[in-house]
């Protein structure tokens, strides 16, 4: 076993057991992204539309996003499967090709 391998089972050995579930969790994610070769874009835009600020936005640490109030959508606002992108000083808006 490499050193680093054997570092991560000697830590775990001193783990209760809810953390290591919290542990085996947190591999699974990583192996399901592995697997799935799963990228960090906007699942509804196109290869093409894909713009780097949308990407870095998502990237971003979002732990402080319960912290905002939530947005009220209203009729018509939002039509399904269309992308939405974030404009300064406008919001979220549907991206219309």
């Amino acid at each position: 076993m490499d050193s680093i391998k054997a570092k991560i089972v000697e830590k775990l050995e001193h783990f209760p057991e809810t953390t290591l579930q919290e542990v085996l969790d947190f591999v699974d994610f990583l192996e399901y992204r592995k697997v799935n070769n799963q990228e960090t874009y906007l699942s509804t835009a196109s290869n093409d539309t894909r713009e780097k600020s949308d990407v870095e936005w998502l990237d971003t640490d979002l732990s402080n996003l319960g912290s905002y109030e939530s947005y009220d959508w209203q009729p018509g606002e939002l039509e399904e499967g269309l992308p939405v992108k974030y404009v300064p000083g406008e919001g979220v808006v549907i991206v219309r090709e």
